[in-house]
């Protein structure tokens, strides 16, 4: 913007500097009573270099450069490919690396009552992501829905028989060399498989995969225009009988700080404390896969309740879920909700899950 407005700034001082020469040229060419022949079309002259200096500066206006997911003011002119990442969130794994670069981040239950995060990377490519873990249909299922790429390493049954069928664009780390993933010292495996963002894009450009040209994005807006019932300060989700998050509005930055369990996550890269600006809590129907020998999950979100967090105020909502159109959500009205400007949260959560909200 400041760039902008000192071209703007240039240009109306040339403008006034021009049309100060131009007057003074008249009065010692020409006569108190006599006008010069050329006045008019230098004047003309004058006033098309104005309008093609303004059109120049609105070609570099901000609008060109804003982020659809987060509608923030981005530097890249040309949009990226979206890219899901599975990101480990089991004790040995946090603090995870970059996780607050991600536009949309998405939590649901794995088996044995941990979680695992899907972070969505559309403008912001980080150098450093991970640890990478492996993947689950659901999870899939979501990607798919936002015509993301798909980072994991290894999966479930299940999500191969997917992979096979040729269900989503995909790079799993497992199979793939040629130095895209890399493991760290600092923590033992399965804790320490990375990547760069670079690398992945290089990797699937490699391979001839066509860039997705539409995508997932919700209506934004600047502040709270959804129909609330009630103020929020606090809100707990609990998942499972040992994992929990928290989450704390902080009226200074109007977003919620993220805490798992009763410590602050941070991101490893930079200490600094992990935040939403939106926060989405989606109730959803787990079920146990029969005769999976390690309790896996199958998850069913095609339709529900949930909650919308935003600025101190609590939205309840309902939300229908496909592969066209992803999370649809809808206040008591029936109003599509709009999400306020910034990164934004997504807990899916089982429906024997407790969520307090206080």
């Amino acid at each position: 913007m400041k760039r902008i407005f000192l071209k703007r700034l240039v240009f109306n001082i040339c403008i006034i500097a021009s049309v100060i020469i131009l007057l003074i040229s008249l009065l010692a060419g020409c006569g108190k009573k006599k006008v010069c022949a050329h006045s008019d079309s230098e004047i003309n002259k004058v006033k098309q270099t104005e309008k093609e200096e303004h059109n120049n500066v609105t070609s570099f206006s901000s609008d060109n450069y804003i982020c659809k997911l987060t509608g923030e003011v981005i530097y890249q002119k040309d949009e990226h490919q979206v890219i899901a990442v599975m990101i480990n969130n089991e004790p040995g794994a946090i603090p995870q690396s970059s996780l607050n670069q991600a536009e949309y981040l998405y939590e649901a239950l794995i088996e044995g009552g941990a979680t695992r995060i899907m972070a969505i990377y559309h403008h912001t490519y980080p150098k450093k992501v991970g640890p990478i873990r492996s993947a689950r249909p659901y999870f899939m299922q979501i990607a798919k829905s936002l015509n993301a790429y798909y980072i994991h390493c290894g999966g479930s049954p299940q999500a191969y028989r997917l992979f096979k069928q040729g269900y989503i664009p995909h790079i799993d780390a497992i199979y793939t060399g040629g130095g895209i993933f890399y493991r760290t010292s600092d923590r033992k495996a399965p804790h320490n498989l990375y990547s760069t963002m670079e690398s992945l894009v290089k990797y699937f450009d490699k391979k001839g995969y066509k860039k997705q040209q539409g995508y997932k994005f919700y209506p934004l807006t600047d502040s709270v225009v959804n129909k609330y019932t009630s103020g929020n300060s606090k809100v707990k989700i609990r998942f499972s009988g040992w994992y929990y998050v928290k989450y704390e509005y902080d009226p200074v930055k109007k977003a919620y700080k993220r805490f798992v369990k009763e410590k602050p996550h941070i991101d490893k890269e930079t200490g600094v404390e992990l935040f939403a600006k939106n926060l989405i809590i989606l109730v959803a129907k787990y079920d146990t896969i029969k005769n999976d020998d390690k309790g896996r999950q199958e998850v069913d979100f095609s339709k529900g309740k949930g909650y919308l967090l935003q600025e101190g105020k609590t939205i309840p909502i309902t939300y229908t879920f496909d592969i066209k159109n992803s999370f649809t959500m809808k206040d008591n009205d029936g109003k599509e909700i709009k999400l306020l400007k910034g990164n934004t949260w997504f807990e899916i959560v089982p429906q024997y899950g407790k969520i307090e909200i206080n």
